[in-house]
C-alpha cells in the first residue's frame, strides 16, 4: 500500500480505494491542531476539493505564518531534506509541492497503524 504516487491526488484517490481516506483526514486534523493550527478539514470533501483546500492552507502559512508552517512541518513530521531538494521558488510549485509531502508523511502514518493495528 505505500507504493510511489505522482501526485497529491493520486495519493488521495488511493487512500479512498483503501477505505482509508477518512481516517487521512482525521489524521491530518490532528496533526494540524497539535501544531496549532487553526484549521479543519471536512470528511465530506472529495479528494479534488481536499488538495486544493490543503494546498491553499499551506500556500498561505507560507506566506503569511511561517512558525506555525514550521510548527506543522515538525508535528507532521516532514523532513528538512526532502524540503531541500525542491529548488522552485515560485510559492504555488512550493505550496503544491509541500502539500504533497504532508500527505505522502500523514499517509504513511495512517497506513502502518492500519497495517499493524491489534
Amino acid at each position: 500500500m505505500l507504493t510511489n504516487y505522482e501526485n497529491s491526488l493520486d495519493l488521495l484517490e488511493y487512500s479512498n480505494k483503501h477505505k482509508l481516506y477518512i481516517k487521512l483526514i482525521k489524521q491530518l486534523n490532528k496533526d494540524f491542531n497539535l501544531a496549532n493550527f487553526n484549521f479543519h478539514l471536512s470528511e465530506d470533501s472529495n479528494p479534488i476539493d481536499l488538495k486544493t483546500t490543503l494546498n491553499k492552507a499551506v500556500k498561505d502559512l507560507l506566506i503569511y505564518d511561517s512558525n506555525t508552517y514550521n510548527a506543522l512541518l515538525y508535528r507532521v513530521d516532514v523532513s528538512e531534506e526532502a524540503l531541500r531538494i525542491n529548488k522552485s521558488i515560485d510559492v504555488d510549485s512550493h505550496s503544491e509541492y509541500v502539500t504533497f509531502l504532508i500527505l505522502k508523511r500523514v499517509w504513511k502514518k495512517v497506513w502502518f497503524r492500519e497495517k499493524y493495528k491489534s
